[in-house]
């Protein structure tokens, strides 16, 4: 039977986002349509339905859990807030609001008007009626990667001198390059000024980086040293500032070698300060794009293209090809484009993408120093072992990108790239040596992200597994369908599945689930996660539990379909292979563009899924959609 997971996913919104979703709407749609009349978009016909099953208890005079939107007062905040729209039409149109206990209910002639004039909302949405909006993308620093890699490809440092910078917060989409969590604490200038100083010891102690950085001839040095450090210091300028750079913005650096000359004549010790300077210049230590007074929004230059670019594959600065380009005014060139972006992902430097997008995205980023499984539990889990999980996700990923596979193979791949300490970790003989290599896998519960020791280690307790965090990993990082937190009164479920009674993890979790509070989040979660109970803590296979019972992987989702082991699941989540597709769309255009995406970005991501089709699902197609993606490609005076 073919499962209706795009039904399921609809219900798994706990009732605290549905009383969320019913309050605002409640509140803010009468102001809404007093200010909305002539719109043709806005979707008053609604406001009715609401306000005659909703507005009592989420009201002006009753918001129930402290719950208001009384500032939300304008149609555009009600295209901002399409997904919510989405999710109360879904609900009501599936009878799961009102809630059952409710005195009164819509009968199908008010449940077709309220979601009849939310679907036209949402239909101009993604269709693109609405006029085209690039987004504008706060100013925004370099995150602690990104500053590493761009002082490795500036000056040939092999060390991270960003190592000790504070960790970057997350934005909106889960990204650490989000521009609007990127400002610059006080405290972080001071550790900018030591990177930059043990960054020029490392390129002066170093006879072949010095010989690099400083590249005029010993005759441009003694017969016009002054025209001399201009040449270094222009060279090093317009690649540390990303672009060409003025003869002002080189004059005060000839300045400061200027008076370091007169203090002692020696050409290389002159150009150490200005050099150092580079690297706490604003306009390095910033991605920073020019405006247009005046204009809605304009095209980037080629310059500013070519780093969006370098940093949404490489989260480096472009290197001299792609500064070429630039200069050339070529690089939005459609054959010009997609060509160097074939380029860069063959390069060893896209494995930043692997790392960065994909380990924050699917999560493998949290087993660096996140993870702990515990120790007298699972000795098992050595340094070696924690590696090798890792760096065979970046394995995987890479090849997915490098290799252009297509999409699917996130959820169902017939390999793996294994050593011999993980192959033994996975049950799977005939590996050998210590370096990861692909490898054929007859068993099809290995394989793709679920079978990955990676996420099977994140997504568990320190002493067992948790279906819970599994089921929502599934939801929220495959499905893009995050459920709601659970309520402050939930109650907690025990750390360890070992259980006096004898009782198995699962019956002590069905347990928890009776309660009325719990049930009807958990029968949402809890199948998706019990289906990856044959994987351990640690991520091996196992039959049967700690309590000495079987394991007991079947499972039975909301809309009836029945499974019993992650391969069964793996081809049920692949019947949905457009959500999962649309979602990996989704993420990537947000890792891109640095922000967290908005209404008005539904067409692109339509059109982005609509192009990965034709070509297959292949990961380089939706890649170079993206490149030349409106959003891309373009700037907004406002978000």
């Amino acid at each position: 039977m073919k499962c209706k997971i795009s039904h399921f996913v609809t219900l798994m919104f706990g009732m605290s986002l549905r009383l969320a979703t019913l309050s605002w709407l409640a509140a803010a749609w009468p102001c809404l349509v007093s200010q909305a009349a002539a719109d043709p978009y806005f979707p008053r016909d609604a406001v009715p339905v609401l306000r005659k099953y909703c507005y009592e208890c989420h009201g002006e005079e009753k918001q129930e859990a402290g719950i208001a939107f009384h500032n939300l007062l304008n149609t555009d905040q009600a295209l901002r807030s399409h997904k919510l729209l989405a999710k109360i039409a879904e609900q009501m149109e599936n009878d799961d609001m009102p809630p059952f206990e409710a005195d009164d209910f819509p009968d199908d002639s008010e449940k077709l008007l309220l979601t009849q004039s939310i679907d036209h909302l949402l239909n101009v949405i993604r269709s693109g009626k609405l006029p085209k909006t690039a987004g504008r993308v706060t100013i925004r620093r370099l995150n602690r990667n990104e500053y590493n890699y761009t002082v490795r490809d500036l000056f040939g440092v092999n060390f991270q001198p960003g190592k000790t910078f504070p960790a970057d917060a997350s934005g909106g989409e889960g990204f650490d390059n989000t521009a609007d969590t990127l400002f610059l604490p006080p405290v972080l200038m001071e550790s900018y000024l030591k990177a930059a100083i043990r960054v020029m010891d490392a390129v002066y102690q170093s006879d072949s980086l010095r010989k690099k950085v400083i590249f005029v001839s010993a005759a441009e040095r003694k017969n016009s040293p002054r025209q001399a450090a201009r040449k270094v210091l222009s060279y090093h300028a317009a690649l540390a500032f990303r672009r060409k750079v003025e003869d002002a913005e080189i004059d005060p650096l000839l300045a400061t070698f200027d008076a370091r000359m007169k203090q002692e004549p020696d050409f290389e010790k002159a150009l150490r300060t200005p050099l150092t300077s580079l690297l706490v210049n604003p306009k390095f230590l910033f991605r920073i794009q020019h405006d247009e007074p005046g204009k809605k929004q304009w095209p980037l230059n080629d310059f500013e293209l070519a780093t969006r670019l370098s940093y949404f594959l490489w989260s480096s600065m472009p290197d001299p090809e792609l500064f070429k380009l630039a200069n050339e005014g070529k690089l939005r060139d459609p054959g010009v484009l997609s060509g160097q972006i074939r380029r860069m992902l063959a390069s060893k430097k896209s494995t930043a993408m692997a790392r960065h997008f994909a380990g924050q995205w699917i999560g493998f980023e949290e087993l660096i120093d996140r993870a702990e499984p515990d120790k007298k539990r699972f000795p098992q889990f050595t340094r070696s072992l924690r590696a090798s999980m890792y760096h065979e996700s970046v394995a995987f990923f890479n090849h997915l990108i490098r290799e252009n596979r297509p999409v699917t193979e996130l959820i169902d791949a017939d390999y793996a790239f294994l050593n011999a300490e993980l192959a033994a970790h996975y049950g799977i003989p005939g590996v050998t040596g210590n370096q990861l290599r692909k490898v054929a896998l007859s068993d099809r519960n290995r394989g793709g992200i679920i079978g990955m020791g990676s996420v099977l280690v994140t997504t568990s307790l320190p002493l067992r597994t948790s279906p819970v965090k599994r089921g929502t990993w599934i939801l929220s990082t495959i499905l893009g369908s995050a459920p709601p937190p659970p309520p402050p009164d939930a109650g907690e479920l025990p750390a360890d599945d070992k259980s006096s009674e004898g009782l198995s993890f699962r019956k002590q979790l069905e347990i928890h689930r009776s309660k009325a509070k719990c049930a009807s989040c958990h029968a949402k979660i809890d199948p998706l996660g019990f289906g990856l109970e044959n994987y351990d803590p640690i991520g091996r296979w196992r039959s049967v539990g700690v309590n000495g019972q079987a394991v007991d992987s079947a499972a039975e989702l909301p809309d009836g379909t029945r499974f019993s082991s992650p391969s069964e699941l793996k081809s049920i989540l692949m019947q949905d292979k457009d959500k999962i597709a649309r979602n990996l769309c989704r993420k990537m255009l947000a890792y891109a563009l640095g922000r967290p995406l908005e209404y008005y970005d539904e067409p692109v991501v339509s059109d982005l899924l609509k192009t990965i089709k034709t070509k297959d699902y292949h990961m380089q197609a939706l890649i170079i959609a993206i490149a030349e993606s409106h959003p891309f490609q373009n700037r907004s005076s406002t978000r």
